[in-house]
């Protein structure tokens, strides 16, 4: 496969895309959880497929929402989620009282989180469906609750085929305040889709 090789003045390009998408994302969690929320900067970069492992320092149990992205601008998006920000983030969302003692996700809290992962990422394609004048169809979002290590092998598997670098987006996103919770997005283009993007933005 060929190497990608991206210009200092593309990845700048790129990572304004990424802002924008998160800041969209970010405002319609603040609308789930009808509290402030803050964004990190996305963090860019191109890295070889085997090491995207890297990108995870904390090896704990994570909940994990999964999304292909098809039509014009093949795409892989990923939440991770640790375990107890889940927690904090279902009970926002339903309106419970946290209990420190909770120790697993029902089938409630799954469906939940599933829904936070389905909005973000759809409010985040649909500010660069809208940037780059594209048609974006987000795809059935996948649950998983497991190590980040296996996730992760289950995100690569399904792009392996195609590509042998990604292009990753990671940001953090959380409560403004009380900080009860943090999500870290990974974006993931198809090849062909980070020319797309480039092209689109001018920047070819």
């Amino acid at each position: 496969m060929q190497e990608i090789i991206l210009s200092a003045l593309q990845k700048d390009a790129l990572q304004e895309v990424a802002n924008i998408g998160v800041a969209h994302a970010a405002t319609a969690l603040s609308k789930m959880v009808n509290k402030e929320i803050d964004m990190g900067i996305p963090h860019v970069d191109l890295i070889p497929l085997e090491k995207t492992i890297d990108c995870v320092k904390n090896e704990e149990v994570v909940v994990a929402v999964f999304l292909k992205i098809s039509n014009e601008l093949p795409s892989y998006s990923l939440l991770l989620i640790s375990k107890e920000s889940a927690f904090a983030l279902s009970d926002a969302l339903m309106g419970n009282t946290p209990d420190p003692s909770k120790q697993t996700l029902s089938e409630m809290d799954e469906s939940a989180l599933k829904e936070v992962g389905n909005v973000m990422m759809c409010a985040f394609f649909d500010s660069l469906a809208e940037l780059l004048q594209i048609t974006l169809i987000p795809g059935p979002p996948a649950f998983a609750y497991d190590m980040p290590a296996a996730v992760l092998d289950y995100v690569l598997i399904q792009i392996g085929q195609v590509a042998d670098q990604v292009l990753v987006f990671n940001t953090d996103v959380k409560t403004a305040k009380d900080k009860d919770f943090n999500i870290n997005i990974f974006l993931v283009p198809e090849p062909q889709s980070i020319q797309i993007i480039l092209n689109k933005l001018g920047m070819n």
